[in-house]
């Protein structure tokens, strides 16, 4: 547009200097010798209009020239602009290893700064003017709120961590079944199917819970002890199966023992519990305080004292107090103790 104003504006510049050379200062005519040719004879108006023309058509050569250059830098500079779009939006996926190529050196800067960082929108983020990224943003605010999106346009790896919580998301909204967690780990991560096992144990037979015991918790656990010989959703355990499940938790503590053999209390079989806990006994000292409770509760008192009678005069202070209880024919309950010494304890913490 612009060239388009100046060339006419040239032209209207020439033929008025070649009118007023040729009204006000000479109407003669002369002939140039240029390299030997000899031109036409034309009035010096002409040739003045010549030589304008000639520089006219010079400008116009060196604009066009440089106009091409900035067009070409433009472009430059606009796909750096939408390559720093993409890694904007790259870093709010939380995509890792972002290497994008820049040709300008200020955009080179700013998108090396941008591959290294982690970015997130904050909640305040909403308007926006870039198509693209106004998607990205609503996506990850839906998924903060706890919805569950459709994030495969992103094409995003299994182990990203807004994949992840997607599938949280989902899980929670129970849009995705228990066993089909279970049945493809890769997909789904470890978290999330410790966390579908946790919720599988409530109700399923024992035959779905033993070929996932893989992801047994504390909490899995816990659930399957309330459920052996319960009035509702009833499931029966033998010991050799429970066994591996307490092995399966490493890092148990004596509290932890304890409050898990204080749950099945009420409902398993005196025999099988007895069993149990022995055996965890023998297997790991620090479930012993889990066999004192479960010998004294079934009142299985000289069992129960003999065992302490072996230890040293600092350990199992409660237990020998009530011990001493027993022995004077007072009558407390043992759960008494036991609530005191989980005073303050959190179940698998």
């Amino acid at each position: 547009m612009y060239i388009k104003r100046y060339i006419f504006s040239a032209l209207l510049l020439i033929g008025a200097v070649g009118w007023f050379v040729y009204a006000f200062i000479t109407k003669e005519s002369i002939r140039i010798e240029v390299m030997g040719i000899m031109l036409p004879q034309l009035p010096i108006a002409a040739w003045v209009a010549v030589a304008m023309g000639l520089l006219l058509l010079a400008t116009l050569s060196h604009m066009i020239f440089y106009s091409i250059v900035g067009s070409f830098r433009l472009r430059r500079y606009e796909r750096d602009y939408n390559h720093l779009l993409e890694a904007v939006m790259d870093a709010f996926l939380k995509k890792q290893k972002r290497e994008h190529a820049f040709k300008t050196r200020r955009y080179k800067l700013l998108g090396k700064i941008v591959d290294h960082t982690e970015m997130e929108p904050d909640k305040t983020l909403e308007t926006i003017g870039n198509e693209k990224i106004a998607l990205v943003v609503n996506t990850l605010h839906q998924i903060r709120r706890g919805e569950s999106v459709d994030l495969k346009p992103f094409n995003l790896p299994k182990t990203n961590p807004l994949v992840q919580q997607n599938l949280l998301n989902l899980f929670n909204e129970g849009k995705l079944e228990n066993e089909e967690i279970l049945s493809d780990p890769d997909t789904y991560g470890e978290k999330l199917c410790k966390m579908a096992y946790a919720r599988l144990v409530e109700n399923a037979p024992l035959h779905p819970i033993e070929k996932y015991r893989a992801y047994m918790s504390f909490e899995a656990l816990e659930t399957l002890l309330e459920r052996i010989n319960a009035d509702r959703n009833t499931l029966s355990i033998p010991n050799e199966t429970l066994l591996d499940f307490f092995r399966r938790l490493e890092g148990l503590g004596s509290l932890d023992f304890l409050y898990l053999a204080a749950i099945v209390s009420d409902n398993m079989l005196p025999e099988q519990r007895i069993k149990l806990f022995e055996t965890l006994s023998e297997e790991n000292d620090r479930a012993l305080d889990a066999y004192l409770f479960t010998l004294f509760d079934l009142e299985m008192v000289d069992k129960a004292t003999e065992i302490l009678d072996g230890t040293r005069s600092d350990e199992y202070m409660l237990f020998k107090a009530y011990a001493e209880l027993k022995t004077c024919n007072k009558h407390y309950d043992i759960n008494i103790f036991v609530s005191m010494m989980l005073q303050g304890y959190a179940p698998g913490a």
